[in-house]
C-alpha cells in the first residue's frame, strides 16, 4: 500500500484544473505512476472516489438526519439499503439496539414515517429515533501513519442548499472524478468554472473539502468505535471535543429515553486499545457522566 501517495490524496490534493498532475508534482512522482495507483486503488475499492465531497445538508431532500436503532434479526437488515441514498451507514453494532444507521429526509416527521413502516415490515418491535440537533464535525479521515483517524474539518453553522444557490442534483457529479490529468474536461465541464465553483463551494460549506475517501477495512482499518456520552452540558462538552482530532464525526442528538446519550462522535483505529485508551482520556474530562463504546461488528452497506 502506497501510504504515502494515499495520505497526499486524502490531506493535500490540489483544487486545481489537474489535481492529480499537481498531486504527483507535489510528492516528487511522475504523473504515469501516480494515475496508474490510484486506478488501480479504484477498482479494487481501496479508494472509493476522489473530488469535492459534498454536505448533504444542501440537499433540501435530505436536510434533516437521524440515526437510528433497531433490534433486529441480522439476517434481514440489509433490507434497510433498500432505502437507497437515504441512508448512509447501516451497521451491525455490540448493544442493546444492535443495529444502527443514518436515515436522511425532509425533517423529522418524515423520517419517523419512514422508521416506522420499516420497522412494521422487518417486524421490528423496539427502536430509536435520535435526530441530528447539531453537528459540530463530519470529517472522515485515516491517518496511515498514526493508525487512527485524524481530521481537522469543522462544520458551518449554517449551509444554504444547492436549491438557494440555484444548482441541481447534477452538482452531485463532482464527488467522484475520473482518473485522468483534466478530468473537469474529461467530464466535458469548463474547467476554470468549475474550479471556481468548487472554491466558492468550500466558502459557504456545501463542499466540505476536495479530496480522496478511502475504504477504512481495506487501509487496514479494523476498528469504528461509536462513542455515546451521558451528559447534562452537551454544548459545552462538544466544544472541549473539537479538540481532538482524532475524533471523526461529532453530532449532538435528541436523546430519547430509551437512550439517553445526547453526545456522539465516531473514532477509527488499526487497533482496538488505541480506541479504548481515548474513551479512559475523554471520561476524564469534566462534564462526562458516562461514556460507552458502541463498536461495529459487520458493515451491512457492503
Amino acid at each position: 500500500m502506497d501510504s504515502e501517495l494515499l495520505m497526499a490524496i486524502q490531506y493535500n490534493l490540489p483544487l486545481s484544473t489537474t489535481p492529480l498532475v499537481d498531486l504527483a508534482e507535489e510528492i516528487g512522482r511522475d504523473y504515469e505512476s501516480v494515475e496508474k495507483a490510484l486506478q488501480s486503488y479504484l477498482s479494487v475499492g481501496l479508494i472509493k472516489r476522489y473530488g469535492a465531497n459534498l454536505n448533504y445538508r444542501a440537499f433540501p431532500n435530505r436536510k434533516q438526519s437521524s440515526l437510528v436503532g433497531f433490534k433486529v434479526e441480522e439476517k434481514v437488515a440489509r433490507k434497510i439499503n433498500e432505502l437507497g441514498d437515504r441512508v448512509k451507514h447501516n451497521y451491525l453494532r455490540d448493544a442493546e439496539f444492535n443495529v444502527w444507521f443514518t436515515l436522511k429526509g425532509r425533517n423529522v416527521a418524515e423520517i419517523a414515517e419512514i422508521v416506522s413502516k420499516l420497522a412494521a415490515e422487518l417486524d421490528v418491535k423496539d427502536y430509536v429515533i435520535l435526530p441530528t440537533k447539531k453537528v459540530y464535525k463530519m470529517d472522515v479521515k485515516y491517518d496511515l501513519y498514526r493508525g487512527v483517524s485524524w481530521s481537522y474539518g469543522l462544520e458551518p453553522e449554517t449551509v444554504p442548499t444547492v436549491d438557494e444557490l440555484g444548482l441541481g442534483e447534477e452538482i452531485r457529479k463532482l464527488e467522484s472524478l475520473p482518473v485522468a490529468r483534466r478530468p473537469f474536461l474529461e467530464m466535458g465541464l469548463d474547467e476554470e468554472e468549475t474550479v471556481s465553483l468548487i472554491e466558492e463551494l468550500k466558502k459557504k460549506g456545501v463542499v466540505r473539502d476536495f479530496s480522496g475517501v478511502l475504504s477504512e477495512s481495506k487501509v487496514g482499518f479494523k476498528f469504528n468505535g461509536m462513542n455515546v456520552i451521558r451528559t447534562e452540558h452537551p454544548e459545552r462538552l462538544a466544544r472541549k471535543l473539537l479538540e481532538f482530532k482524532q475524533i471523526t464525526h461529532l453530532i449532538e442528538r435528541i436523546p430519547s429515553e430509551k437512550w439517553n446519550y445526547p453526545i456522539y462522535f465516531m473514532i477509527h483505529a488499526v487497533e482496538r486499545d488505541t480506541i479504548e485508551r481515548f474513551k479512559a482520556q475523554i471520561a476524564e474530562l469534566g462534564l462526562v457522566e458516562d461514556v460507552r463504546i458502541i463498536y461495529s461488528r459487520a458493515n451491512l452497506k457492503t
